[in-house]
Parts: structure tokens; sequence; C-alpha cells
């Protein structure tokens, strides 16, 4: 059961990292084409852009899940998990409350913090958090084999 959780919860964080980060380069190239020297120009939206980054990426997955029925998760080599289209929901609802959340986070310490308090936590929480709460979701996941078959082995 632990490896089962254990390869889960990998799993959906190497897809939702690949996921994340093809999104932030388009999201970059979004930006910073048309809006390059007001954001080098201006300190603070650096500072919040990472915020709005997360919110947007929040919405635009379940966006596409509720609405469209499109999984971007399933997408990025998602038919070599054996899910049901439940589980997957399930996933990337729980991902986009997370992006939400980590969008609270970086705002709060945004307007809170300083810029040095930012940095740092760009640095080092930030992601950590980002790794530990993928992580957990696809751990807490993971079901046993009495779950997957849906009946219990019966010993004679």
């Amino acid at each position: 059961m632990i490896k089962r959780r254990l390869s889960l919860a990998l799993s959906l964080l190497w897809r939702t990292y690949v996921v994340f980060f093809l999104y932030s380069i388009a999201f970059m190239l979004v930006i910073g084409l048309p809006f390059g020297r007001l954001v080098l120009a201006n300190r603070n939206v650096i500072l919040y852009t990472p915020a709005v980054a997360l919110l947007v990426f929040a919405l635009l997955l379940a966006i596409l899940e509720m609405g469209l029925r499109i999984n971007l998760l399933r997408a990025i080599f998602g038919a070599r998990l054996k899910r049901s289209p439940a589980q997957w929901r399930t996933s990337v609802l729980h991902l986009s409350a997370l992006m939400a959340a980590l969008a609270a986070v970086n705002a709060l310490v945004t307007f809170s913090g300083s810029a040095d308090a930012w940095m740092y936590y760009r640095t080092y929480p930030g992601p950590l958090l980002f790794f530990v709460g993928v992580f957990a979701i696809g751990w807490a996941q993971a079901t046993s084999d009495v779950e997957e078959t849906g009946t219990a082995r019966v010993e004679d």
C-alpha cells in the first residue's frame, strides 16, 4: 500500500510540475512581451505576478475540468495511470484549491512583508509548499486493492 501511495504521489507531482512549468512559460510570454517595460520598471508588478499567475492557473484547472471536461494532468501521460475520470476530477479540483491557497499565501507575504521576505519565501518555503501539497494530494488519493476492485477476497 505504501508503494502504491508513493507511486501515485510522485506521478501526480511530476505531471503537475510539468503542466505548471509549461503554463509558467506561456504566462511569462503573454505578460513579458506586451508589458515588458512595465514589468521591469515597476518593482511591485514583479512582486504581485507570481500570486496572480498561481490564481490564474488554479482557475484554469478548475474551469477546464468543470466546464469543458479537459483535464490537463491526464493529458500529460495520464493514460498510464489507471484512474477513473472521477479520480482525475478529484485530483484536479484538489490541485486547483491548493494553487489558490498558494496564491493567497504568496499575496499575503507580498502585502505584509518586505521584498527580502518575499524573495526568501519564493526561494525556499514556496516551492516546498508546492511539493508537499501536491505530494499529499496524491498520497491521500491512493486506493487500496479492496477499493479498486470493489470486492474483498473471501478465504475458504
